[in-house]
């Protein structure tokens, strides 16, 4: 298959996520790579071609058995599912409905619906109209605290 790593995320002391040259993403723990410390896992790292991935200097695994491993995530996905729920919880918990969010956004209603039921994907603008009435922005924060 000839695949390569081009990303490695740690997101807490036993879990990682690989991305692939294919722009699938899989999650990893400790468990599934064999790795018996904290140490060891925080040493993991892709090596210079992207074949492999190699800790303690002298353990590897291939990008195509790392491949076989491991559990599919579409962090896209539940991203953007996470966000609009949150969207949602803080709307009713600042006690407006829709209709009023959607009046002070000059968003229709119809259209608040449909983006906290994760039906459409609404435009970064579009978010950030949502979100100002309710005295919150967007932030780009590490995985990690996630």
């Amino acid at each position: 298959m000839d695949r390569n790593i081009v990303a490695v995320v740690f997101l807490n002391e036993g879990s990682l996520v690989a991305w692939f040259d294919n722009g699938i993403s899989k999650h990893y723990t400790s468990e599934d790579l064999n790795v018996a410390s904290c140490d060891d896992f925080r040493s993991i790292h892709i090596t210079g071609t992207g074949a492999s991935l190699e800790w303690n200097g002298d353990r590897t695994i291939g990008a195509d058995e790392l491949y076989q491993l491991g559990e599919v995530v579409n962090y896209v996905e539940d991203e953007k599912r996470r966000l609009l729920k949150s969207l949602s919880e803080i709307r009713r918990d600042a006690s407006f409905s829709q209709t009023r969010l959607g009046e002070a956004a000059g968003i229709r209603q119809s259209v608040i619906s449909r983006i906290e039921g994760c039906e459409i994907s609404p435009q970064i603008n579009t978010l950030l109209k949502l979100l100002a009435p309710l005295g919150k922005t967007l932030a780009i924060v590490d995985l990690k605290q996630e």
